[in-house]
């Protein structure tokens, strides 16, 4: 079947290959045809013309010589009114035949050396024999008459002018000839152009019909293989649910589990350091590694728990008031330790009054945010959290003097699992967990955050938050 589809298509682009050709053809003759035909019907024009003019031509002379026989026959005058008008005529006919066979060498020859030099014999013998009259009398005059040089003058140009009329009538056949050969030969390239087409439309519409047998075909196929894909896709959906959820009940569990062992280890941390106020410089520096690396697994655990709360829908905020001065006081305080211990000038812009937002998850925010900064920033920098509160917004700029980050690396800034080039200066421990954790976090609290950071220099993230309580309908 597809064989035959192949075949029938090459033909048909051979035959509309060819019906282009013979239209385009057709097209040309028709146009060439169209300009002959429009210099052969002024051809026609002419030769209808200067057949009629050289048949005028003959009648007038004719009356010339009936005006001049009366008017010698009978001396009335009134018979020179004819000769006269007529012999006025005779040089405005020669004068239109010599322009209507213009460009015709032949009939101009015949007209020019012939006819006229018999016309104007002709005119001679006619005005002498008038003068005859007025000076010899009638008698003299018909005497002229009678020796019959008029008449032979007249024969020979009647036989001029028909000599004339007859070549003209030939050509004139001829020009006729040419058309109706043109005309056949345009309607005969027009048949075959249109013959062509129509044989060009029928094995169209075959192959059309063949293809859209396998058209038809593929798409009953395509239809069964998209119900075998989306069973197998469904099957393959509830499987990865499953799997989802278990990997989501595993990871609860398992946070919740790890929490408490971590906070015993904490707290013997700190029963040793109380026991012993006098323990080695060393003793005293493993205990200080002890205590970095359980903060560090406490944060990792606690992204964990985060992120899986936000992906299962369990991080709804709930809105109440917040006095801006308690919150700021409580940050200050519980990063005042760290900034001490890592040699960091920490700077908390105090700031009063009050904004409708989620405590703990607002608090969360600027805890990642600050404990970022402290993790890239050098001993000895500054480290600010600044706020501005506005009509209905409010701003917390977390500020360090930091490594920055590379303008190329800031696309991938708040995705999940991404560790920068820079590392922490203090040999911190970093989850990749806690820009993307805040960014989900801000769009919990209908916030926006943004961020600026130039390498060697610092960054600064701005959150800003709606300040007022949404309005009930």
């Amino acid at each position: 079947m597809n064989a035959i589809v192949k075949v029938r298509s090459g033909s048909v682009y051979v035959l509309l290959a060819l019906s282009i050709v013979f239209v385009i053809v057709s097209a040309v003759i028709t146009y060439n045809n169209t300009q002959e035909k429009k210099q052969s019907m002024d051809r026609v024009i002419r030769r209808y013309q200067s057949i009629g003019s050289s048949t005028q031509l003959l009648s007038l002379l004719k009356d010339m010589e009936t005006g001049q026989r009366g008017y010698v026959i009978t001396g009335d005058s009134d018979f020179l009114e004819p000769y006269n008008e007529a012999r006025g005529m005779v040089a405005m006919q020669t004068d239109s035949l010599k322009k209507l066979l213009d460009g015709d060498e032949q009939q101009t020859y015949l007209l020019e050396d012939k006819i006229i030099a018999a016309l104007q014999n002709k005119r001679r013998d006619l005005e002498n024999t008038l003068a005859a009259v007025n000076t010899f009398g009638k008698d003299s005059a018909a005497r002229r008459i009678h020796e019959k040089t008029g008449k032979a003058y007249m024969d020979t140009l009647t036989v001029l002018i028909r000599a004339l009329v007859h070549r003209e009538q030939t050509l004139l056949d001829r020009e006729n000839k040419t058309l109706e050969t043109n005309t056949r030969m345009e309607d005969n390239v027009r048949f075959l152009a249109f013959l062509l087409i129509g044989l060009t439309s029928a094995v169209a519409l075959v192959t059309l019909a063949l293809k859209q047998r396998n058209i038809n075909t593929l798409v009953l196929n395509l239809k069964r293989a998209n119900e075998t894909l989306e069973h197998k896709v469904q099957v393959r959906t509830t499987q990865l649910v499953n799997a989802n959820t278990a990997k989501d009940h595993f990871l609860g569990i398992a946070s919740h589990d790890l929490k408490v062992p971590i906070a015993g280890v904490l707290g013997l941390i700190s029963l040793m350091r109380l026991e012993n106020t006098e323990r080695s410089e060393n003793d005293l520096q493993y205990l200080d590694y002890m205590e970095d690396a359980c903060k560090t697994m406490q944060e990792l655990v606690r992204n964990l728990l985060d992120i899986n709360r936000i992906e299962q829908g369990q991080s709804q905020p709930r809105k109440t008031k917040v006095e801006l001065a308690s919150l700021l006081n409580k940050l200050n305080t519980e990063f005042s330790h760290a900034a001490e211990k890592k040699s960091l000038q920490w700077e908390v812009m105090p700031a009063e009054g009050t904004i409708h937002t989620d405590p703990d998850i607002l608090q969360r925010i600027l805890e990642n945010l600050i404990s970022n900064a402290f993790k890239f920033s050098s001993i000895g920098k500054t480290v600010k959290l600044n706020t501005v509160l506005r009509d209905d917004t409010v701003s917390f700029a977390v500020i360090d003097e930091g490594l920055g980050i590379p303008v190329d690396e800031m696309p991938n800034l708040f995705k999940k699992f991404q560790r920068l080039t820079n590392r922490p200066t203090a040999g911190e421990g970093s989850t990749g967990l806690g820009l993307s954790i805040v960014k989900e976090l801000v769009s919990l609290l209908e916030g926006q955050i943004s961020v600026t950071s130039v390498v060697g220099e610092g960054s600064t993230f701005v959150v800003t938050l709606p300040t007022v309580a949404p309005k009930k309908n």
